[in-house]
C-alpha cells in the first residue's frame, strides 16, 4: 500500500471533498481517501499493484477538480 497527498484546486465547499472521497474509494485499488476542503488536499491510500497515480489524477480531473 502507498499513501500520497495531493494538492487540489477547484473545490468550492465541503461537499466537493465528500464527492472526491466517495468517488476515489469506489476506484479499484483505493483503500482510503480523505479530502480536506480547508487545506485543498487529499490523502489517498492505494494498492499500486491495482491502480496508479495517473488513474487517480484522471478520476479527480473527471470530477472537475485539478491536481496541482
Amino acid at each position: 500500500m502507498e499513501t500520497i497527498i495531493l494538492k487540489l484546486s477547484g473545490l468550492h465547499c465541503s461537499s466537493c471533498a465528500v464527492n472526491i472521497d466517495l468517488t476515489l474509494e469506489d476506484l479499484q485499488g483505493v483503500k482510503n481517501s480523505s479530502t480536506n476542503y480547508a487545506k485543498s488536499e487529499t490523502k489517498i491510500t492505494f494498492d499500486s499493484k491495482i491502480t496508479n497515480l495517473d488513474s487517480i489524477k484522471t478520476t479527480i480531473h473527471n470530477l472537475g477538480y485539478q491536481v496541482d
